[in-house]
């Protein structure tokens, strides 16, 4: 870990369990990618004068993603960088990372707009395409997070493997990301509880709320001894959300923790600039049935459109599909699928 990594997180400033806010990030999927500047602006100003150290922007899949993918964004990398440079003093800004959507020159160019952090995002089943980010990111001095995405498609042995490996890379902090919104408390009290004896970087918990549990989840990770939580205000975020920063703040309050989170300011952020969005419409079954499934969103289209072909219920093809493949099923796979239930 370098040194100036270290001294960001382990400030003895912080709080014990640090909020990294990703409202501009995850949430630009509930608004289409179409966030305005101002909106930028008031969510930065707004998340600084509240107590957050940590704030995320940018494409939901992260840098260059937006020249990459089919979804613009409403505002460029470039003018993010810039706008979040503008805006915040005290906090720190970090974009997402996806190896393949991003190439190493756009962490080259957005370090030396000022970003201060960068999250790597891979799938767990796939960690090696980090390891060159890590190292670059490292060498140019910025605290370095990596986002373990589908956590839920490995066991403890495995999740704690991909940690180990992630930590040897360069990361200052490990992620564990519930990526489908189908963990309970239980198995996030225990999956933080288990790595964490096994590992010594730092843990950082993603949630999403299929099933109306990411606020639960994230309390049960700090529990379990995670040093970062991500949260969005009002929940706001790919399909069905993520953890809520004002009432996560909240409950930090509420059980005693040494923090600097205004949780009404907070609040009132949320209720006068992000709960006014039009958002995208969200299926609560669909959402509900990926929960319990552990099918990610991404699945649903492909799925929906082979159920349709086939004239078989969505819902029941979806718990078919996973039972046959969570981490990239083919569309090949998921028509095989509806022909055997056809054939019943």
């Amino acid at each position: 870990m370098s040194e100036t990594s270290q001294s960001v997180i382990e400030d003895q400033r912080s709080p014990e369990v640090e909020i990294l806010d990703c409202t501009l990030r995850d949430g630009s999927y509930a608004v289409d990618f179409q966030f305005s500047e101002a909106t930028i602006r008031s969510v930065l100003s707004g998340l600084e004068g509240s107590g957050v150290r940590f704030i995320e922007l940018g494409h939901g899949l992260g840098l260059n993603a937006a020249e990459r993918t089919p979804h613009a964004t409403r505002v460029s990398d470039a003018r993010c960088f810039r706008i979040a440079s503008e805006v915040l003093t005290t906090a720190s800004w970090g974009m997402f990372c996806i190896p393949g959507i991003a190439e190493l020159d756009h962490l080259r160019q957005a370090a030396d707009a000022g970003m201060r952090f960068v999250r790597v995002g891979v799938d767990i089943s796939t960690v090696a395409p980090a390891e060159d980010f890590l190292a670059l990111a490292k060498d140019l001095g910025i605290t370095t997070f990596v986002n373990l995405m589908k956590t839920n498609l490995l066991g403890l042995d495995g999740v704690t493997d991909a940690v180990r490996r992630c930590a040897g890379f360069g990361a200052d902090t490990v992620y564990l990301v519930d990526s489908v919104g189908g963990y309970l408390p239980s198995d996030v009290t225990e999956l933080f509880e288990e790595v964490g004896r096994s590992v010594d970087v730092p843990l950082g918990f993603h949630g999403h709320d299929n099933l109306n549990l990411a606020n639960a989840n994230s309390l049960a990770a700090a529990m379990g001894g995670a040093k970062f939580v991500d949260t969005t205000l009002d929940g706001i975020g790919r399909g069905a959300g993520n953890t809520v920063t004002e009432a996560f703040a909240a409950t930090l309050y509420a059980r005693g923790d040494r923090t600097t989170y205004d949780f009404r300011a907070l609040a009132e952020l949320s209720e006068s600039v992000v709960r006014p969005l039009e958002r995208l419409h969200d299926d609560r079954t669909y959402q509900l049935v990926g929960g319990i499934t552990r099918t990610h969103s991404s699945f649903f289209p492909l799925i929906s459109r082979c159920a349709e072909i086939a004239n078989v219920d969505v819902f029941e093809l979806m718990a078919a599909v996973a039972d046959i493949d969570r981490v990239h099923p083919a569309e090949a796979v998921v028509l095989e699928a509806a022909s055997t239930m056809v054939a019943r």
